[in-house]
């Protein structure tokens, strides 16, 4: 089950990517046309490194741990910009989505691999 979530989540990373990125070629922007291209093909990156590990969880479990860490650090940031009134009301959902997305690969991993969250912090694994 955990390994399915990893894999439905990742593939997630395709679509939205393309949806951030089709509309920056479409019509690009001075402003953001570097930052929005990164950001999709980081989003890229991310959904085939997960992929990637998920295939060998006792070895590539930390990339899922430090996956949701950067998810809980976004979850942190619109937090503390909707605090400021700076959040669109849709990104406060998704950060929401992004919180238990990430409790889910940090636990997760530690469960499925019985390796610490602590040791799969630091890049420990099952080899």
């Amino acid at each position: 089950m955990f390994k399915k979530f990893v894999q439905i989540t990742a593939l997630f990373n395709f679509p939205i990517a393309l949806g951030i990125m089709i509309p920056e070629l479409i019509s690009p922007q001075v402003d953001s046309f570097i930052v929005t291209l990164v950001l999709a093909l980081f989003l890229i990156c991310i959904g085939v490194a997960l992929l990637w590990a998920v295939s060998d969880l006792p070895r590539r479990a930390p990339i899922i741990v430090w996956n949701g860490l950067v998810r809980l650090f976004g979850f942190v940031v619109v937090t503390y910009a909707a605090s400021l009134g700076m959040a669109p009301t849709l990104f406060i959902p998704i950060a929401v989505m992004d919180l238990i997305t990430a409790a889910i690969y940090v636990l997760g991993s530690a469960k499925g691999t019985g390796i610490p969250v602590s040791s799969l912090i630091l890049g420990k694994s099952n080899s």
